[in-house]
C-alpha cells in the first residue's frame, strides 16, 4: 500500500476515482469527478493532480478535436484501489459489527492497564488505518465506561454521538476525552498506570490521530453508528 498520506478531502476525490474506474473500466476525466462530487472542474482537476504527484493517480491522454489536441485521463494505481478497498475490509456491514463487539468483549475482560497493552501489541505495526481505528474506538468503549461519571461532568457524550456533528470529529472528541481524563488520573486507585503503560496509550493516541485522515468520512459514519450503539 502507499505509504503517503492524504487528506479526506483527497480520499474522497480517490474513492470517486476508483469507483468510477471500476464501473467502466476506463481512465476517469477531472470533469466526471467534477459532476459527480459537485465540484468546479478546476477544483478537481487540482486535486486529482495532487494525488497524481503522490502516487496514487497515473496520467493517459485522449485525442479530442484536432492533431495535436488529447484530454487528460486519471487512471488509479494499484495502491491506491488497495487504498481505497481498505475501507471496505468488513464490507457487508455487520462483519464489521461482529468483529467489533468480539474484540470489545475480549478487552473488557482484562484490567485497564492489560486492556492498552492488548490494543497496542495489535496495532504498533499495524498499517491498515481502518484497523487502528476500530481497536482504538474498541478500547475506548471500554474506557469510556471506566469513566462513566468523570465524562458525565464534563459532556453529555451520548448527546454528541447521537448529533449531526461530522463523524471524524466526533470519533476524535471521544478519544482525546478519554486519553485526557487519564492524564489527568494517571495516579488514581481506578487506573494505577505506571508511566511505561502511559506511554503506550500515548502511542496509541498518536497512531489514531495519524490514521483518521486515511480513512473516508463516510465509513466513519459507520464507525460512529456502531459506537454509538455499544454506549
Amino acid at each position: 500500500m502507499i505509504s503517503a498520506k492524504i487528506t479526506r478531502r483527497q480520499l474522497q476525490f480517490l474513492e470517486a476515482v476508483v469507483k468510477l474506474y471500476k464501473e467502466t473500466g476506463l481512465p476517469v476525466s477531472y470533469k466526471d469527478i467534477a459532476s459527480k462530487l459537485g465540484v468546479s472542474r478546476w477544483t478537481s482537476y487540482d486535486i486529482l493532480q495532487e494525488l497524481y504527484k503522490k502516487g496514487f493517480l497515473s496520467i493517459k491522454y485522449r485525442p479530442v478535436g484536432g492533431p495535436g489536441r488529447s484530454e487528460i485521463l486519471y487512471e488509479p494505481t494499484s495502491g491506491a484501489i488497495e487504498r481505497v478497498d481498505s475501507a471496505n475490509l468488513f464490507f457487508p456491514i455487520s462483519t464489521m459489527g461482529k468483529w467489533f463487539i468480539e474484540t470489545q468483549k475480549k478487552i473488557e475482560k482484562l484490567s485497564v492497564d492489560s486492556a492498552i497493552n492488548f490494543v497496542y501489541e495489535h496495532i504498533r505495526s499495524e498499517q491498515n488505518s481502518l484497523i487502528v481505528l476500530l481497536y482504538t474506538l474498541a478500547l475506548t468503549v471500554i474506557l469510556t465506561k471506566v469513566f462513566n461519571v468523570e465524562l458525565k461532568e464534563m459532556v453529555n457524550v451520548k448527546a454528541i454521538l447521537n448529533s449531526n456533528t461530522y463523524a471524524p470529529a466526533v470519533l476524535m472528541f471521544l478519544v482525546e476525552s478519554i486519553y485526557g481524563l487519564f492524564e489527568k488520573n494517571i495516579d488514581s486507585e481506578k487506573i494505577k498506570l505506571d508511566q511505561g503503560e502511559f506511554k503506550k496509550l500515548e502511542e496509541i493516541v498518536k497512531k489514531f490521530r495519524d490514521s483518521t485522515s486515511q480513512v473516508s468520512p463516510s465509513f466513519q459514519n459507520r464507525i460512529l453508528k456502531l459506537v454509538s450503539a455499544l454506549l
